[in-house]
């Protein structure tokens, strides 16, 4: 006997579903079986590419430009999604800013408030916007991507979960108190995400210019030490999870932060 994940009638909204994660998001949730909105800041070539291949295979999917510093553009999305699906009842985030890496320290100011603006705020903005339309329409989930190093330091990667923290609070802040209005939310915190083995990533690190190159270098070693199954995982393994979390079979859990880290944070 197989389990079959159900959901409420309506759309899903995926920030950042283009992304290195948040395509597998999307492809899950549209896999599923629902009528999925995903959004990017840039890169509408990569996004209208994904949106083809997923409509080829007959799942209903809308690529959507959506600019989280903006909560006009959010507005703009989540009307998208209520238009195309009838209810909006999931939003997940995978999307994220570039994380610069450096000694926490060490960043200038204005380096750090222009991250967490697009990064822990934008969170913010996207939740802020949902949850009276999740609220209007009886119910649903929020699922929010987080980061390994909320539990583990990584060197070199302090930025990240400053901004984060922040956005680990916001989601028990808002279990706590939209669970009246039906209203789930939960984490996912990532470490090693990329299609493949791994080995292009490599490669990538290669072509960077110091100290960035040996900054994350570092950084990718220690996450493979900690990590007790190899990696890295796929995006659509990430997809699962952000599927079951935003399922029928998952309302009694929210609150929760459920990572995605092959035992690093062990």
């Amino acid at each position: 006997m197989s389990i079959e994940l159900t959901y409420p009638d309506g759309c899903a909204l995926v920030a950042g579903g283009a992304g290195k994660v948040g395509v597998g998001v999307t492809r899950r949730l549209a896999e599923a079986g629902l009528p999925v909105v995903f959004t990017y800041v840039s890169g509408a070539e990569r996004a209208t590419a994904i949106e083809a291949d997923l409509r080829g295979r007959g799942l209903k999917v809308w690529a959507r430009q959506m600019d989280m510093r903006d909560p006009a553009s959010i507005d703009a999305a989540i009307d998208f999604s209520r238009e195309v699906g009838g209810r909006l009842h999931t939003v997940a985030c995978a999307a994220g800013a570039p994380v610069p890496f450096d000694n926490l320290a060490d960043f200038d100011i204005k380096t750090v408030e222009d991250f967490v603006d697009a990064d822990g705020m934008a969170y913010y903005r996207l939740v802020n916007r949902a949850v009276p339309v999740l609220r209007a329409g009886g119910g649903g989930s929020i699922t929010l991507c987080t980061t390994i190093a909320l539990f583990r330091v990584i060197a070199f990667d302090g930025i990240s979960p400053f901004s984060k923290g922040a956005v680990d609070a916001m989601m028990r802040q808002i279990a706590w108190e939209e669970a009246a209005h039906g209203i789930r939310c939960n984490a996912v915190p990532i470490s090693w995400i990329m299609p493949g083995d791994g080995s292009q990533f490599d490669t990538y690190i290669a072509t960077l210019e110091s100290p960035r190159r040996e900054r994350l270098s570092t950084l990718i070693g220690q996450v493979k030490a900690m990590m007790r199954v190899a990696g890295p995982a796929a995006p659509e393994e990430a997809g699962d999870l952000f599927a079951f979390l935003a399922s029928d079979q998952a309302r009694f859990i929210t609150g929760q932060s459920i990572a995605i880290d092959a035992g690093a944070t062990l």
